[in-house]
């Protein structure tokens, strides 16, 4: 292509009588400069603002006017200069886009190189080859290649944080077997506080929350105990008093059954045999004793106060009686 020529002529801008335009406006600027504003003024200040501001107004406009005129040649070159080179950016764009697709494709190549290293170093280890996905569009440079083949220094990068996470999960897995030992130890779970190693807390923290929560339920266990013997005790003098209580209810019955039996052995046998009470002769030695059979009516409420009574009957002595059971009052 033959070299591009232009030629233009600088414009010349020439301000007739320059001098007298630049007394009047020094004129009008020293006239307004030090005007004193008071409220009688107000008004012809107004006015005379608004007059300044009209004036400073059609000069700009002017300047704006000749400006346009001075590069008016230049715009006019500038449209013809852009259409005429169209052609051209459009054949550089169909070349770039051509050069893009090979690019992304020769990308998508080394990426595939990458992920076939990557499964490569991770076979016969834990680490799962997917977690560096965000990293192979780094790797995948050209720069890491030599044509299709991997540099040493992409090799090396790859290895170094494949050991790296190789190391992470040891160091899990070590973590983890302290906390289930301590857990085991303890006699708790260790899923919550696996949970917790996962979230991101470290082991010293998971390790502290461990003891903070054993400990916890060790002081709430022993205080459920004493609560429970605490109420333990109280049952039980509870039933002592109902014990006691009971006791001498009976007590108060027997005394009262006593009184009346001894008033009744005490008292004349009857002769007559119709008597409800039978008389009875024993021969002790040279003499003869005559005993009573008595009936005496008690009324119970129940038939365990009923037995209670009768055993206490027999403890005290008064074993010989029988006792008949009457329907309920």
């Amino acid at each position: 292509m033959n070299e591009f020529n232009v030629t233009f002529e600088p414009a010349k801008i020439k301000v007739l009588d320059r001098e007298k335009f630049e007394e009047q406006i020094n004129s009008i600027a020293q006239a307004n400069s030090n005007r004193l504003v008071t409220i009688d003024s107000m008004a012809d200040d107004k006015k005379t603002r608004a007059e300044l501001r009209k004036l400073s107004k059609s000069l700009n406009d002017e300047k704006i006017r000749i400006k346009k005129e001075y590069n008016q040649p230049l715009t006019e070159f500038e449209v013809w200069f852009k259409k005429a080179v169209e052609v051209l950016e459009n054949a550089i764009s169909q070349i770039d886009s051509g050069i893009k697709e090979v690019e992304a494709e020769q990308k998508e190549e080394r990426k595939k190189i990458v992920h076939e290293l990557l499964i490569e170093l991770t076979a016969d280890t834990e680490v799962d080859s997917r977690i560096f996905e965000s990293f192979v569009d780094d790797w995948a440079k050209s720069s890491n290649f030599n044509d299709t083949k991997p540099k040493k220094q992409l090799i090396d990068s790859i290895t170094y944080v494949i050991d790296g996470e190789k190391q992470k999960i040891a160091e899990y897995k070590a973590n983890k077997d302290t906390i289930s030992n301590f857990c085991f130890g303890n006699n708790v779970s260790d899923t919550p506080y696996i949970r917790m190693l996962d979230s991101g807390k470290s082991v010293s923290e998971v390790m502290s929350a461990i003891s903070e929560d054993v400990l916890f339920e060790k002081q709430r266990k022993e205080a459920e105990e004493k609560r429970k013997e605490a109420e333990r005790q109280r049952q039980a003098e509870l039933e002592k008093q109902q014990q006691e209580f009971e006791t001498r209810k009976l007590e108060a019955s027997f005394n009262s059954a006593a009184s009346v039996s001894t008033k009744i052995i005490q008292s004349e046998p009857e002769k007559t045999k119709s008597s409800p009470d039978e008389e009875i002769a024993e021969v002790s030695g040279t003499e003869i004793v005559q005993k009573y059979r008595a009936v005496i009516e008690i009324c119970f409420s129940s038939l365990e106060e009923k037995n209670k009574w009768k055993q206490v009957m027999v403890d005290n002595g008064f074993g010989d009686f029988k006792a008949k059971e009457f329907g309920k009052i």
